[in-house]
């Protein structure tokens, strides 16, 4: 890896911890984001995407609610996506070094945002004083401290350590590798059952099969705009169904109040 293609890489790890502070919420920490990015940065965007896709399927439901810990989902799917294709391997790879990272981040954010809790300090003594320049430093000062967290050990690690961590890929067995690709066959099941856990409601049990059979049983035969043209079809149907009954349910009501009066 060069140069340039590892401070890009590492820029996009950087800008990925930006998302949800700097940036808004933009998703671009969704490793479908970041595979693309790092498939263009490393000249193979086909791969980078196919990673970065298997990556977001088995994180799609990892979400971190209120003050719980995420997993560090762009960091992770930037610097596995960046090891699959530089060792010209698969997503098992990519999982193989992706998800440590995101669980090492995930343990630097939390120490990250402990210490600023003394740089909160300073700013309520600011906020007191009305020092707005002030407050404005302290914002930055922090945002410049995580970016640099991120943006320095992903530098490193493509560039410095490109010699080692082609050295352990290449001398995995081949028991390791085959384990590795039965994980990463699962872990998407894992992503999609975590993310069933939680929006998962008895009346949208019927979408779920209306599209999870044809796509399981009929194969690419069925194509997934003929899919989506039926769960439309179908949704549209029950929506009529329920507005009519809505309707019915005011003239009832209506009519018992025009013959109490």
């Amino acid at each position: 890896m060069s140069l340039l293609q590892a401070l890009l890489v590492a820029l996009v790890a950087a800008v990925s911890r930006s998302e949800g502070d700097w940036l808004g919420e933009c998703k671009l920490r969704e490793p479908v984001v970041t595979g693309f990015l790092v498939g263009l940065i490393l000249g193979d965007v086909k791969t980078g995407l196919i990673i970065g896709a298997e990556l977001q399927l088995m994180w799609m439901g990892a979400t971190g609610i209120g003050p719980t810990a995420q997993l560090d989902i762009g960091i992770g799917g930037t610097i596995g996506t960046a090891v699959a294709i530089m060792t010209g391997t698969g997503p098992e790879t990519a999982i193989l070094f992706g998800v440590p990272v995101a669980v090492i981040m995930q343990f630097l954010n939390t120490l990250l945002l402990s210490a600023y809790s003394g740089v909160m300090v300073a700013a309520d003594h600011k906020i007191d004083a009305l020092d707005f320049r002030g407050i404005r430093m302290l914002h930055y000062f922090c945002g410049v401290c995580t970016t640099l967290a991120y943006f320095l050990p992903t530098f490193f690690v493509m560039y410095f350590g490109n010699t080692v961590i082609e050295s352990i890929v290449a001398g995995m067995p081949a028991w390791v590798n085959l384990g590795l690709s039965g994980v990463a066959a699962i872990l998407p099941c894992l992503g999609f059952a975590l993310l069933l856990n939680i929006i998962m409601e008895k009346r949208l049990i019927p979408y779920f099969i209306l599209g999870f059979i044809p796509a399981a049983f009929v194969g690419f035969d069925l194509t997934m705009i003929a899919i989506a043209g039926v769960a439309v079809a179908i949704a549209w149907i029950i929506f009529m169904l329920r507005q009519n009954e809505s309707v019915k349910t005011e003239t009832v009501s209506t009519s018992d109040d025009e013959w109490e009066d």
